[in-house]
């Protein structure tokens, strides 16, 4: 199954809503549900969607509101592993490699584990020597202080950091990009005091590139640290002036590429008509066993699930610029 595909505002909205339904209504969405005798209510994507996140909570939802990282996989019998790990492939869960583009306005490289911010860098910097051009590249972290396995993984690697997800991108990036000098820093709060308001954004000058760590504030000072539509928005609007027109290739890692592609292109390609790519790289497949990562079948389901979520604010975000649009042509027309 392809992902839900923009290109821009030029492209409009109503192309998302056919990919989102096409989705939600395909073959491995059905094989997923049959064990558990799910089946779509079939009255509509809104409807199926609904269904599905509702379905997902109660069979596939593994975490129970912890961090992905500290979720033990949950056994599946044999022909189940299969079931999963086939469907989660077809459906947009496996590594994309390929951008679409040949350039890109931004590269935006989420951060995560220690491991995550140093192979999806990495990853980053091998696309940019393999012919892909950009103008920009972007590590987003946050002020999330690094935990056992975060400094594990940076004492293996001989990662600098000062204790915090930002400080491991920055690090990664500059090992990645082989970033001389000093950058130019901005900031503003105290993220040890209070990291829902701390902000900070590195910038390097790498020939004719420019590379950048970020890290925003939270929406939700008082209740949490900056999530990572928090921190998109915070890089679009105040440190990049994101536009129609721009292109943003997001890396991430595989599992996560659906659910990411669609939040990314709900919450930057939309508002801001710009076009959006997001690739994968597998963590299974990597060649250092400290930042290798297996997949499991109870982990793609969670993925799954999180996909499903993710679409459900995409179909809403697309329904409600396809109104939008309606609405103005209606009344150009009646003037």
């Amino acid at each position: 199954m392809r992902l839900p595909h923009y290109d821009g505002r030029a492209a409009g909205p109503h192309s998302l809503l056919a990919d989102v339904a096409a989705w939600v209504g395909s073959e491995p969405i059905r094989r997923l549900l049959e064990p558990h005798g799910g089946a779509l209510p079939g009255t509509g994507t809104a409807d199926d969607l609904a269904y599905l996140e509702a379905f997902s909570a109660v069979h596939w939802d593994f975490r129970a509101g912890r961090e992905r990282h500290e979720t033990a996989p949950a056994p599946l019998g044999p022909e189940q592993e299969r079931l999963v790990a086939d469907a989660a492939i077809a459906l947009g869960l496996g590594a994309d490699a390929k951008p679409y583009r040949r350039h890109y306005t931004h590269v935006l490289v989420l951060g995560g584990l220690v491991a995550s911010c140093l192979f999806r860098t990495r990853f980053a910097a091998e696309l940019l020597s393999d012919g892909v051009t950009a103008d920009n590249v972007t590590g987003v972290g946050g002020f999330r202080r690094l935990g056992d396995a975060d400094l594990e993984a940076a004492a293996v690697s001989g990662l600098p950091h000062h204790g915090f997800e930002v400080d491991a991108i920055e690090a990664s990036l500059k090992r990645a990009f082989d970033l001389r000098g000093e950058p130019r820093v901005d900031e503003g709060g105290d993220p040890r005091t209070a990291p829902g308001r701390a902000w900070k954004v590195a910038t390097y000058e790498a020939g004719p590139m420019t590379v950048r760590a970020v890290a925003a504030p939270s929406s939700r000072p008082d209740r949490r640290r900056a999530d990572t539509v928090d921190t998109c928005r915070f890089w679009a609007d105040e440190v990049v002036d994101l536009a129609p027109g721009d292109s943003v290739l997001v890396v991430t890692s595989s599992p996560y590429t659906a659910f990411q592609h669609c939040d990314a292109i709900a919450h930057m390609g939309l508002p801001y008509g710009c076009a959006v790519d997001t690739v994968g790289v597998d963590p299974a497949a990597l060649l250092e066993p400290h930042l290798r990562k297996p997949h499991t079948a109870s982990g793609y389901l969670q993925e799954v699930r999180s996909a499903v979520r993710s679409m459900q604010r995409l179909y809403d975000a697309a329904y409600a610029a396809a109104r939008g649009s309606g609405m103005k042509a209606r009344s150009a027309a009646a003037r």
